[in-house]
């Protein structure tokens, strides 16, 4: 095994043109590798990276593009992180309202056996998983800065807040293993608020929005993002998903993009979904082999996913300033 040493920011340039990545404007690279580490670059190159002669091999990729897809993936994980809060709210509304129906009222999901799929779960696991629960709300509680809660924990003199208060307090990850829980009835009832879809493709497609949220809040890579468990698939995205030669559907960003498309689409039908587009353009450069890189069948794909979900932002400014030369004149 070779020894690493420190290179200058000239040497890690000679180094990544030794193995074929190509550049403009040297005296730039340099700049930006004085702010962005050789490993992230290194990182957006993977994919078009290849052994040759037991040497890595970029195939003559430039540098300017392995930036612009770095710098793309940032735009693209705030707006998509951005996209998935809508969804985590909206979950949370919705279960708490299911949970808090009929006799069940504002305490009752603190009794897993009532709610939980006994069928599923034996009575030991559920009692085991409520225990953790409630030690889990003891110590949210005590670093909450949630008002409200502290004053109905005052007031009905309780150690645990209503359900309604008290969902707006977890995680998405606790979230999706309530969700998990669920009885089958339960769960359908959930799925239901989101369109034609089952309770299990909900759950397995929480889960997956669960592993890219975290993905988006820790700046990691998620262009060339490879789920380890493929989301069940909807009906709907047989013309937009990759398949492969095996015949399966892709584990690629594109089926993260078709969850969120799918179950934004119930809950705000006016999400503008521009800024995801235009990352999404930026990164595959109009190339149908970068479209299938991301999980979709082509460009077509992924004009057929955003039709119609893409509005212009005219900023009111202009407007009034179009306004005020057809009065002057």
């Amino acid at each position: 095994m070779s020894e690493l040493k420190h290179l200058e920011f000239k040497e890690q340039i000679e180094l990544l043109k030794s193995r074929n990545m190509v550049f403009k404007d040297e005296t730039k690279a340099i700049e930006v590798l004085q702010h962005i580490n050789y490993y992230k670059i290194k990182e957006f190159a993977e994919p078009f990276c290849s052994i040759q002669d037991e040497k890595l091999n970029y195939g003559n990729i430039s540098f300017e593009y392995v930036l612009k897809r770095h710098r793309t993936d940032k735009h693209l994980r705030m707006n998509l992180f951005d996209a998935i809060e809508y969804i985590e709210v909206s979950i949370k509304t919705n279960l708490s309202y299911i949970l808090g129906l009929d006799t069940l009222g504002a305490y009752g999901y603190l009794n897993f056996s009532s709610w939980c799929n006994r069928k599923e779960y034996c009575r030991h696991y559920l009692l085991e998983k409520e225990r953790e629960f409630k030690n889990k709300i003891k110590k949210y509680l005590l670093t909450t800065t949630n008002k409200e809660i502290a004053r109905k924990l005052n007031d009905e003199k309780k150690d645990y807040p209503p359900v309604w208060l008290l969902i707006n307090i977890l995680t998405f990850g606790d979230l999706v293993k309530l969700i998990e829980l669920l009885s089958t009835s339960k769960l359908k009832k959930l799925a239901k608020q989101y369109g034609d879809i089952s309770g299990e493709q909900l759950l397995s497609w929480l889960k997956t929005l669960n592993l890219v949220r975290n993905l988006c809040a820790h700046n990691s890579n998620l262009v060339d993002l490879k789920l380890k468990t493929t989301p069940k698939i909807h009906s709907s995205w047989q013309d937009i998903l990759y398949i492969n030669k095996k015949g399966k559907y892709t584990n690629r960003l594109a089926s993260v993009l078709c969850i969120v498309d799918k179950l934004l689409g119930k809950i705000d039908s006016e999400y503008n979904f521009k800024s995801i587009k235009m990352s999404l353009e930026k990164i595959t450069d109009k190339d149908d082999t970068y479209y299938e890189m991301l999980g979709f069948k082509n460009k077509d794909a992924l004009e057929e996913l955003y039709k119609d979900k893409v509005k212009s932002r005219r900023k009111k400014g202009n407007k009034n300033k179009k306004n005020t030369k057809k009065r002057k004149s």
